[in-house]
């Protein structure tokens, strides 16, 4: 008797122990969700898988693939959130170090949020406000008429890559603390991608790849020689562009230096942004193709302001070209300026990546 149950307790020994080695061994169970598996695990790391897995078809958007020759980043190497509102770790660490140092700083003129028109004429239909500074007896801008018009935009496959943001004024950037005064260390250019617009870039970049949107992100510096920046990052949009064709958007994307508004979204302050439309008008040569790059200016525009309320600026209108003329859907973006924040500009960025991504989907990626 004592040897049976001797025989049995070992061979429910070895079964346990087969078990937990199948389980180690073998893959993991899945659930199937539109021809993707998924692990079974919690719900947020379901969540997190799915995301994983749709990234993963985005190969160019989202491998961690940036070159020391080109520049080049499909994705952020940065910290983001995935709560759009949170302040990402590594902005956080620079706050915190600003912090502590704060009562040692030097105080330099007070920051004033106060509105900021700089004249022309004010052009206003539903979510749409322009600020022209092109006569009317040239062109007279009809908002409602170019909405219906559309861009001149269709997205075959937006898995292949679509945008490019990059920085003719990589160097540009911004305060650390909101405290209503700028700072002796405030230094409003910066080589350092971790201050500048590379690391707004980033998000922007960032939340367009997470949201399906494949978007390249060029981190390279065009203004060591600031008056040459244009000619430099021109250069490097031409390369991209030789390099995917299938990119029909580009968004320079810039911090400008007026007197700044923020905006509350979702209760945390955003830096109002700003959209620069150009015309062959005056000195402007060469720029046949400028009103297919105004309606996709309106469109844009249209569609942030309707998912947040006057998060951007009036569109500003005039006699540029800047290299908006390399595709029929490229302009400059300004976000907030330098009295704004680091944590502000992105938190914007990730406003406008949410707002575009879903323009593109509603309306110019082939169903």
């Amino acid at each position: 008797m004592k040897k049976e149950i001797y025989t049995l307790i070992i061979k429910s020994v070895l079964a346990i122990c087969i078990t937990a080695v199948t389980i180690t061994v073998l893959p993991k169970s899945s659930v199937i969700d539109n021809t993707k598996s998924i692990d079974v695990f919690s719900p947020a790391q379901i969540v997190s898988s799915i995301k994983n897995k749709r990234s993963n078809k985005n190969s160019t958007a989202k491998k961690t693939t940036k070159s020391k020759e080109n520049n080049e980043s499909t994705v952020s190497e940065q910290q983001v959130s995935s709560d759009i509102t949170a302040v990402p770790s590594d902005i956080q660490e620079l706050m915190d170090k600003a912090q502590k140092n704060l009562s040692k700083e030097k105080k330099i003129g007070k920051t004033t949020e106060e509105a900021y028109f700089g004249g022309g004429t004010l052009v206003k239909s539903g979510n749409i406000e322009l600020q022209s500074k092109i006569p009317e007896n040239f062109y007279k801008v009809d908002a409602d008429k170019l909405l219906e018009q559309k861009a001149d935009l269709k997205i075959k496959d937006a898995s292949k890559p679509t945008v490019l943001i990059y920085h003719t004024h990589t160097t540009e950037s911004y305060s650390l603390l909101d405290v209503g005064y700028y700072t002796g260390s405030l230094d409003t250019r910066s080589k350092k991608a971790d201050r500048n617009m590379v690391r707004v870039g980033d998000d922007l970049c960032k939340y367009l790849n997470d949201l399906g949107i494949n978007t390249i992100h060029d981190t390279e510096i065009h203004d060591e020689n600031y008056t040459g920046a244009y000619k430099h990052s021109r250069k490097s949009v031409l390369k991209y562009l030789e390099k995917y064709p299938t990119i029909d958007i580009t968004i320079d994307v810039h911090r400008d230096d007026i007197t700044y508004q923020n905006k509350t979204i979702a209760g945390k302050k955003a830096a109002r942004m700003m959209i620069i439309a150009g015309a062959e008008y005056g000195s402007v040569e060469n720029y046949p193709t400028w009103e297919y790059n105004l309606r996709f200016d309106l469109a844009v525009q249209n569609k942030v302001n309707n998912m947040y309320p006057s998060l951007m600026r009036p569109i500003l209108f005039a006699e540029r070209k800047y290299n908006m003329d390399v595709t029929h859907n490229s302009f400059l973006l300004e976000i907030g300026t330098d009295a704004n924040t680091l944590d502000e500009a992105t938190y914007s960025a990730r406003l406008f990546a949410t707002a575009l991504a879903q323009l593109l989907k509603d309306d110019y990626i082939e169903k």
